[in-house]
């Protein structure tokens, strides 16, 4: 359960927590069904919904130990779920909101594949300090605990009489570049990665003497351990020792790696709370090295058809590979980036801001395969005033996405979009205090498209013709039907809703309602 937790949080648990669980079960079928004991992953099931319920006591009756369901977001929990669970006697668990449903299931995966071994050495879970201590007696020599980048986790304390490249290890507490690239070159860290026990190389030339394992649980490389020698050559049964090793330091890496995954979610949280002004900007500037004294500025990102934790995590990728300090976080089917470190002349860290939407937004569309709009929110003096960046970007984004112009770019700061910045605001004071009226054109319109079989493209013609100034040839081009079909369905549409076109106020209000009416479509996908 120590490993589950770092991924699931329990809602319900009608039988306690010490419940055996037997494999992962991860619902794709249109029927529910279970084994039983198992922890069934509720991938794409809203669990506000009845189908949740539904699925809880199919999974009551399959004696199935739990149900794990995505982070029930804003407003109350399902009463109906928990009772559901609470009749059915099965856990209800949900995902945290730092992780995917990839991290989950394989989290759960590799938790359940290494669970017989977490008891096998007399070490906490976690504590990586004293794992490598054992293990180095285990297996006779000094070992480190790296991650599958060659960062050194942990390392045993006997030192003496190693060489050099040990200590440069620990000292910069990962692999020296050199000794990485020259092992990617030779092959030895591919062999290492697919092989399934330990690999013992010699002493050779500048290389010194190694033995090394890759730690797994089920397929996926939790990291790996290598054992140099103190003063003397390895032992004959290095490579033995350092199997059971591995199995060993299984299940302390998955708890390292879910309690590393918690605490970047804790400071993600944290500048989460920083960007819609509800925290200060100490705890961010401690934890993500953003300097809380220099300018910084946010870019609003979306969409993306994975969702923002995929989105937020290749932002950040790109911005590290272009030297710019950022911090990403999700934010619904988007994300927000927070950059620290600006010129504090406004003019050069706006065109640098500039510059980094436009690659960003480039490199991201060509990586999701479809547009991806950045909001540039405005340059602010410091981390405290990140808040006000953020509600710059948001409009900015809002903007661009809402935007219907075909010049519209796919990065911009709220001045470069003022028009549609303004317009939405109108709309967004219309749509909140609505002034009472008669029927208008529109409605009249748009309910007769609402009939069975009627044409909804009779709304599509008149917002055209609105759109394009009244001019019929570019309105027709713009949907792409002969004019004569466009010159007839205007006419039409004139006809059923009894607009005059010639009248300006009713131009002007038919075509704020035809906006609005656009505006909920497109919050509404």
């Amino acid at each position: 359960m120590a490993l589950a937790e770092a991924v699931v949080e329990v809602g319900l648990a009608p039988l306690g927590l010490d419940v055996a669980v037997t494999g992962l079960d991860v619902f794709d079928r249109p029927e529910p069904g279970a084994d039983r004991g198992a922890l069934v992953v509720a991938v794409g099931v809203d669990p506000r919904s009845e189908h949740a319920a539904a699925l809880v006591r199919a999974a009551g009756r399959d004696r199935a130990a739990a149900v794990v369901f995505r982070e029930e977001g804003a407003g109350p929990p399902n009463g109906a779920l928990r009772d559901a669970a609470g009749r059915a006697g099965t856990a209800l668990l949900f995902r945290r909101s730092w992780a995917d449903w990839a991290q989950l299931i394989g989290t759960l995966r590799a938790g359940l594949a290494v669970a017989e071994e977490a008891e096998v050495a007399n070490v906490p879970l976690g504590d990586l300090d004293a794992l490598a201590e054992a293990l180095a007696a285990l297996v006779g020599g000094a070992v480190t605990i790296e991650s599958p980048d060659s960062r050194v986790l942990a390392y045993s304390s006997n030192n003496r009489d190693v060489d050099d490249i040990r200590r440069s290890t620990i000292l910069a507490r990962r692999v020296p570049a050199e000794r990485r690239a020259a092992m990617r070159e030779d092959g030895f860290l591919a062999l290492l990665r697919r092989t399934p026990g330990a690999l013992h190389r010699r002493a050779d030339g500048t290389a010194p003497e190694r033995a090394a394992v890759a730690v797994r649980a089920g397929e996926e490389v939790l990291g790996s351990l290598w054992v140099a020698p103190t003063g003397c050559p390895l032992p004959p049964t290095v490579a033995e020792a350092l199997r059971a090793a591995a199995r060993i330091a299984a299940p302390h890496l998955l708890h390292d790696r879910a309690r590393r995954a918690g605490q970047r979610e804790l400071v993600l949280e944290a500048v989460r709370a920083l960007l819609t002004g509800r925290g200060p900007a100490d705890l961010p500037a401690a934890r993500t090295g953003l300097p809380p004294g220099e300018p910084c500025a946010v870019l609003a990102i979306a969409p993306a058809p994975a969702g923002g934790g995929r989105l937020a995590r290749s932002a950040r990728a790109v911005c590290a590979r272009r030297g710019h300090p950022a911090v990403a976080v999700a934010a619904g089917d988007g994300a927000r980036v927070l950059l620290g470190g600006l010129e504090h002349d406004p003019r050069h860290a706006a065109a640098r801001l500039s510059r980094l939407a436009d690659a960003l937004a480039e490199e991201l569309t060509e990586e999701f395969g479809r547009p991806v709009r950045i909001g540039v929110g405005e340059v602010r003096p410091g981390l405290d005033r990140a808040a006000e960046s953020a509600r710059t970007a948001d409009q900015a984004l809002r903007a661009l996405r809402l935007g219907r112009s075909p010049r519209t770019p796919p990065a911009a700061r709220v001045g470069e979009l003022a028009d549609t910045v303004a317009l939405l605001s109108v709309l967004d004071a219309l749509r909140e205090h609505p002034a009472p009226a008669p029927e208008s054109s529109v409605t009249r319109l748009a309910a007769h498209a609402a009939k069975p079989g009627e044409e909804e493209v009779l709304l599509d013609t008149l917002r055209a013709y609105l759109e394009h100034a009244g001019d019929s040839a570019r309105a027709a081009t713009a949907l792409g039907v002969p004019a004569s079909t466009f010159r007839y369905r205007r006419q039409k549409a004139e006809k059923l809703c009894g607009i005059d076109l010639d009248d300006p106020d009713a131009r002007l209000l038919a075509h704020l309602q035809l906006r609005l009416l656009a505006l909920a479509a497109a919050e509404r996908e």
